[in-house]
């Protein structure tokens, strides 16, 4: 117990630290979220294109890709704030900075994670909330299950923390994997639409094996759909997003074992 209050002490103060430092350069700032959000604003125009020409998309109507397109992005720029450090791992082992961590007294995993946020995200988070808020006025969803929104965005970027962990924990046997650290970049463009759309195959790779149905689709079926049969999905996403997590952990600390430093 006193374990855990002391990271979540140790994580307060790095984040305070990773802000101030932030916002040493504000003008810097405030560009990284403005560039962001224009980013995901014109990624946006392609859905608006899509639907001008088609009315559904295998059943699914505008509205509803409108909440599942917020959701996703949200869930992803949660990853993005907060824990896209860790596909740093390959700069971390080549200039020896890991070895670093290693000689601190706290889990090396951590320090990575709390070294540097990316104030990038904070654009993808304020536009993924705006195109939220905008898709539950337009179907109409307004129920006490959307107090639990906040744990399903967490659950979701938690998937997406995992699998970044994962792809990076294979640096400790070939720091030349660097690019496939980015894996979860390019699989986010796959959780902003229905696994519905998708082949049999690529809708269970997607559930069970690398669980990205988890980040948005899942999660959000029950506010999309509004059936009771969905509200399922909604209690069971946080388990299933902490269990990918926690062996995406173990997985990270088998392959640490294989690590030889490189010096600085």
């Amino acid at each position: 117990m006193n374990s855990i209050k002391r990271y979540i002490k140790l994580y307060i103060d790095f984040t305070i630290i990773n802000f101030k430092s932030i916002m040493n350069y504000k003008l810097d700032f405030l560009f990284g979220i403005i560039s962001m959000f224009i980013k995901n604003a014109v990624n946006f125009f392609i859905l608006l294109f899509i639907f001008n020409i088609i009315k559904t998309l295998k059943g699914w109507n505008f509205n509803q890709i409108l909440f599942l397109y917020g959701f996703s992005t949200i869930t992803y720029a949660i990853w993005h704030c907060f824990f896209i450090n860790t596909i740093s791992l390959p700069y971390y082992l080549k200039t020896g900075k890991f070895d670093s961590f290693l000689l601190k007294p706290v889990n090396p995993l951590f320090l990575i994670m709390t070294d540097s946020f990316d104030e990038d995200g904070w654009g993808e988070l304020i536009f993924g909330i705006i195109i939220v808020v905008i898709a539950i006025y337009r179907l109409k969803i307004f129920n006490l299950y959307l107090l639990f929104l906040p744990v399903l965005f967490i659950s979701g970027a938690l998937v997406y923390a995992g699998l970044s962990l994962i792809t990076a924990s294979f640096s400790f046997i070939s720091i030349s994997q660097q690019g496939f650290t980015k894996l979860v970049m390019n699989l986010n463009n796959f959780s902003k639409y229905p696994l519905t759309i998708y082949p049999y195959f690529i809708k269970l790779l997607f559930t069970i094996i690398i669980p990205v149905g988890f980040c948005a689709f899942y999660p959000s079926l029950f506010f999309i759909t509004g059936l009771k049969s969905k509200l399922f999905f909604v209690f069971i996403s946080p388990f299933v997003s902490i269990l990918f997590f926690i062996i995406s952990i173990k997985i990270w600390k088998f392959f640490m074992q294989f690590y030889k430093s490189s010096g600085s």
